[in-house]
């Protein structure tokens, strides 16, 4: 597959987009509720409330519709929530499939695990809208997106080692975030444990201090999340270190 392929578009499917508007219609619903159903409130206050609100979520539901992804011969748009972004072929240094950083807090068959972006000159990325595995085929469609950028970028384009490593490096940073949150909540259940300890069990004063909610979740966990990105992190860039 190569530029014959294109044009090409992504947009929300009908199901997902079926889903976002009944979840802000829900959202919509329950959120006004308790504010209509109060008595010492005056309408004026209610309606001061409501009217942005749902100037909101009409303009959630509307940016999910129109948000889409298009490749064509001149490289690669991407309208997203608030604004347009095109960029020429010869101009991105990459595109890349990654973990979604928010899936842990999605749910249903919309959930997408893996999206896209497509890495600048200057080793920023852009998300590319809907190019992810619970909206296409994501493997199929990046070897599309990658032939076509192989073929387009020119005789000239030239792969910079110095930005290649940055956007290596951001992406070690990243998943050592989700490795640190990931730790905390595995560590969350046992550090309330040892918690509970001294209302159960007799401790020495200085240990009834350590266990202290105050010492156990403001200082334990913030540790574990901390000592699991660092070490994920500084394992990550051995590895990359290693590669080079």
């Amino acid at each position: 597959m190569s530029a014959r392929s294109l044009p090409r578009e992504y947009r929300i499917s009908q199901g997902r987009a079926t889903g976002v508007v009944a979840a802000v219609a829900v959202a919509s619903v329950l959120g006004m509720l308790p504010l209509w159903t109060a008595e010492d409130l005056s309408a004026p206050v209610k309606w001061s409330v409501t009217l942005p609100l749902f100037a909101l979520f009409a303009w959630l539901v509307t940016a999910s519709l129109r948000a889409s992804t298009t490749a064509d011969l001149k490289g690669i748009r991407v309208r997203g929530f608030t604004g347009t972004r095109r960029l020429a072929w010869e101009e991105i240094q990459d595109i890349r499939v990654e973990i979604n950083p928010g899936a842990v807090a999605q749910q249903g068959p919309a959930q997408s695990d893996y999206v896209s972006y497509a890495y600048r000159a200057d080793g920023r990325r852009v998300q590319l809208m809907y190019l992810d595995d619970a909206t296409v085929d994501l493997e199929r469609e990046i070897g599309v997106l990658r032939a076509a950028w192989e073929e387009l970028r020119g005789e000239d384009w030239t792969s910079s080692p110095d930005i290649t490593r940055r956007i290596e490096r951001g992406e070690a940073r990243r998943l050592a975030m989700m490795s640190g949150f990931a730790w905390s909540m595995l560590a969350f259940v046992p550090l309330v444990v040892l918690m509970l300890v001294p209302l159960f069990a007799d401790v020495p004063g200085p240990l009834e201090t350590v266990l202290s909610p105050l010492v156990v979740l403001g200082v334990g966990l913030p540790a574990v999340f901390v000592s699991a990105a660092v070490l994920s992190y500084r394992k990550r860039v051995r590895v990359l270190a290693d590669g080079e």
